[in-house]
Protein backbone atom coordinates (compact mmCIF):
# COMPACT_ATOMS: atom_id res chain seq x y z
CA UNK A 1 0.00 0.00 0.00
CA UNK A 2 0.91 3.50 -0.84
CA UNK A 3 1.27 6.30 1.39
CA UNK A 4 -1.34 8.15 -0.44
CA UNK A 5 -3.40 5.03 -0.20
CA UNK A 6 -3.23 4.98 3.13
CA UNK A 7 -3.80 8.14 3.53
CA UNK A 8 -7.22 7.40 2.00
CA UNK A 9 -7.79 4.67 4.46
CA UNK A 10 -6.74 7.10 7.35
CA UNK A 11 -9.70 9.49 6.26
CA UNK A 12 -12.18 6.79 5.31
CA UNK A 13 -11.74 5.02 9.10
CA UNK A 14 -11.82 8.90 10.65
CA UNK A 15 -14.95 9.59 8.80
CA UNK A 16 -16.55 6.46 9.57
CA UNK A 17 -15.32 6.64 13.58
CA UNK A 18 -16.71 9.95 13.98
CA UNK A 19 -19.94 9.83 12.09
CA UNK A 20 -21.72 9.39 15.25
CA UNK A 21 -20.28 12.78 16.46
CA UNK A 22 -21.06 14.62 12.80
CA UNK A 23 -24.59 12.86 13.06
CA UNK A 24 -25.30 14.74 16.72
CA UNK A 25 -23.66 18.37 15.89
CA UNK A 26 -25.83 17.91 12.25
CA UNK A 27 -29.36 17.34 14.38
CA UNK A 28 -28.81 20.91 15.97
CA UNK A 29 -28.56 23.07 12.79
CA UNK A 30 -29.33 20.43 10.14
CA UNK A 31 -31.03 17.20 8.92
CA UNK A 32 -29.04 14.38 11.30
CA UNK A 33 -27.94 12.96 7.68
CA UNK A 34 -24.36 13.95 7.75
CA UNK A 35 -22.96 11.15 9.72
CA UNK A 36 -24.58 9.05 6.68
CA UNK A 37 -23.04 11.32 4.48
CA UNK A 38 -19.49 10.69 5.96
CA UNK A 39 -20.04 7.04 5.93
CA UNK A 40 -20.65 7.15 2.08
CA UNK A 41 -17.87 9.56 1.49
CA UNK A 42 -15.78 6.78 2.75
CA UNK A 43 -16.84 4.02 0.72
CA UNK A 44 -16.63 6.59 -2.25
CA UNK A 45 -12.89 6.99 -1.09
CA UNK A 46 -11.97 3.19 -0.49
CA UNK A 47 -13.72 2.88 -4.32
CA UNK A 48 -11.38 5.46 -5.41
CA UNK A 49 -8.04 3.95 -3.71
CA UNK A 50 -8.82 0.54 -5.40
CA UNK A 51 -8.06 2.68 -8.79
CA UNK A 52 -5.13 4.57 -7.74
CA UNK A 53 -2.15 4.53 -10.34
CA UNK A 54 0.30 6.94 -8.81
CA UNK A 55 -0.86 9.39 -11.13
CA UNK A 56 -1.96 12.27 -8.38
CA UNK A 57 -4.08 14.25 -11.23
CA UNK A 58 -5.94 11.26 -12.10
CA UNK A 59 -6.29 9.46 -9.19
CA UNK A 60 -7.93 12.81 -7.33
CA UNK A 61 -10.38 12.94 -10.38
CA UNK A 62 -11.11 9.29 -9.26
CA UNK A 63 -11.51 9.67 -5.85
CA UNK A 64 -13.90 12.55 -6.79
CA UNK A 65 -15.95 10.55 -8.79
CA UNK A 66 -16.02 8.01 -6.72
CA UNK A 67 -17.03 9.97 -3.94
CA UNK A 68 -19.93 11.77 -5.91
CA UNK A 69 -21.23 8.49 -6.96
CA UNK A 70 -21.20 6.73 -3.05
CA UNK A 71 -22.05 10.40 -1.42
CA UNK A 72 -24.90 11.88 -4.00
CA UNK A 73 -26.35 14.63 -1.25
CA UNK A 74 -25.10 18.32 -1.12
CA UNK A 75 -22.30 17.59 1.51
CA UNK A 76 -20.87 14.70 -0.30
CA UNK A 77 -20.83 17.00 -3.99
CA UNK A 78 -18.98 19.80 -2.35
CA UNK A 79 -16.36 16.89 -1.02
CA UNK A 80 -16.23 15.67 -4.60
CA UNK A 81 -16.01 19.05 -6.04
CA UNK A 82 -12.80 19.19 -3.69
CA UNK A 83 -10.89 16.24 -5.40
CA UNK A 84 -12.05 16.94 -8.32
CA UNK A 85 -10.71 20.84 -8.79
CA UNK A 86 -7.96 20.09 -6.93
CA UNK A 87 -6.77 17.21 -9.92
CA UNK A 88 -7.16 20.06 -11.63
CA UNK A 89 -4.12 22.13 -9.73
CA UNK A 90 -1.61 19.83 -8.91
CA UNK A 91 1.30 19.58 -10.56
CA UNK A 92 4.79 17.77 -11.50
CA UNK A 93 6.26 19.10 -8.01
CA UNK A 94 6.75 18.13 -4.32
CA UNK A 95 4.40 16.52 -2.07
CA UNK A 96 4.16 19.73 -0.35
CA UNK A 97 3.59 21.47 -2.96
CA UNK A 98 0.51 19.69 -4.37
CA UNK A 99 -0.73 19.90 -1.11
CA UNK A 100 -1.13 23.27 -0.98
CA UNK A 101 -2.22 23.75 -4.50
CA UNK A 102 -4.90 20.88 -4.35
CA UNK A 103 -6.12 22.43 -0.97
CA UNK A 104 -6.09 26.00 -2.43
CA UNK A 105 -8.00 24.56 -5.46
CA UNK A 106 -10.40 22.58 -3.48
CA UNK A 107 -11.25 25.70 -1.40
CA UNK A 108 -12.13 28.25 -4.38
CA UNK A 109 -14.13 25.00 -5.85
CA UNK A 110 -16.40 24.35 -2.76
CA UNK A 111 -16.76 27.82 -2.66
CA UNK A 112 -17.67 28.75 -6.20
CA UNK A 113 -20.00 25.88 -6.53
CA UNK A 114 -21.62 25.64 -2.75
CA UNK A 115 -22.06 29.91 -3.56
CA UNK A 116 -20.68 30.48 0.11
CA UNK A 117 -18.10 32.62 1.63
CA UNK A 118 -15.99 32.84 5.11
CA UNK A 119 -18.09 33.47 7.83
CA UNK A 120 -21.40 31.77 6.57
CA UNK A 121 -20.76 28.92 9.14
CA UNK A 122 -19.77 26.30 6.12
CA UNK A 123 -16.81 23.71 5.51
CA UNK A 124 -14.80 26.49 4.32
CA UNK A 125 -14.27 27.94 7.91
CA UNK A 126 -12.88 24.98 8.80
CA UNK A 127 -10.88 24.31 4.81
CA UNK A 128 -9.48 28.08 4.30
CA UNK A 129 -7.60 28.47 7.81
CA UNK A 130 -6.18 24.65 7.11
CA UNK A 131 -5.02 25.95 3.44
CA UNK A 132 -3.82 29.10 4.50
CA UNK A 133 -1.75 26.60 7.39
CA UNK A 134 -0.37 24.99 4.37
CA UNK A 135 0.02 27.84 2.44
CA UNK A 136 3.17 29.25 4.81
CA UNK A 137 4.41 25.56 5.61
CA UNK A 138 7.84 24.99 4.89
CA UNK A 139 7.43 20.72 4.89
CA UNK A 140 4.53 18.56 4.50
CA UNK A 141 4.90 16.81 8.03
CA UNK A 142 4.39 20.53 9.63
CA UNK A 143 2.21 21.48 6.92
CA UNK A 144 -0.52 19.03 8.20
CA UNK A 145 0.33 19.43 11.71
CA UNK A 146 -0.49 23.44 11.24
CA UNK A 147 -3.49 22.61 8.68
CA UNK A 148 -5.00 20.10 11.44
CA UNK A 149 -5.09 22.91 14.25
CA UNK A 150 -6.50 25.84 12.14
CA UNK A 151 -8.97 23.72 10.70
CA UNK A 152 -10.04 22.70 14.44
CA UNK A 153 -9.69 26.57 15.25
CA UNK A 154 -11.78 27.34 12.49
CA UNK A 155 -14.59 24.36 13.52
CA UNK A 156 -14.30 26.39 16.69
CA UNK A 157 -15.15 29.47 15.43
CA UNK A 158 -18.05 28.44 13.58
CA UNK A 159 -20.20 27.96 16.68
CA UNK A 160 -19.95 31.92 17.13
CA UNK A 161 -21.50 32.32 13.49
CA UNK A 162 -25.03 32.67 12.06
CA UNK A 163 -25.36 30.54 8.93
CA UNK A 164 -26.87 31.47 5.67
CA UNK A 165 -27.10 28.24 3.78
CA UNK A 166 -29.12 24.83 3.67
CA UNK A 167 -31.60 23.83 6.70
CA UNK A 168 -29.23 25.48 9.39
CA UNK A 169 -30.09 28.70 7.50
CA UNK A 170 -33.45 28.54 8.20
CA UNK A 171 -33.27 28.33 11.66
CA UNK A 172 -30.30 31.32 11.94
CA UNK A 173 -29.29 32.51 14.93
CA UNK A 174 -30.57 29.47 16.82
CA UNK A 175 -27.63 27.11 15.98
CA UNK A 176 -25.43 29.34 17.43
CA UNK A 177 -23.29 27.92 20.14
CA UNK A 178 -23.07 24.89 18.54
CA UNK A 179 -20.20 24.21 15.86
CA UNK A 180 -20.56 23.35 12.51
CA UNK A 181 -20.78 19.54 11.49
CA UNK A 182 -19.35 20.30 7.38
CA UNK A 183 -16.66 22.19 9.45
CA UNK A 184 -16.19 19.50 11.94
CA UNK A 185 -15.95 16.78 8.89
CA UNK A 186 -12.92 19.41 7.48
CA UNK A 187 -11.16 18.84 10.81
CA UNK A 188 -11.50 15.31 11.35
CA UNK A 189 -9.93 15.01 7.51
CA UNK A 190 -6.84 16.48 8.04
CA UNK A 191 -6.01 15.62 11.86
CA UNK A 192 -6.57 11.74 10.52
CA UNK A 193 -3.90 12.87 7.45
CA UNK A 194 -1.70 14.34 10.34
CA UNK A 195 -1.74 10.66 12.17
Amino acid sequence: MSSFTESIESVAAALEANSKKFEELDSVAGDGDLGITAGNIAKGLRAGAVGVTGDLKADLMLLGREIAKNAPSTFGTLFATGFIRASAAVADVDALSNVQLGVAAAYEGIATRGKASLGERTLLDALHPASEALQSATDLKSGLSAAASAARAGVIATASMVPKHGRAGWIGERAQGNEDAGASVIAVVFEALNN
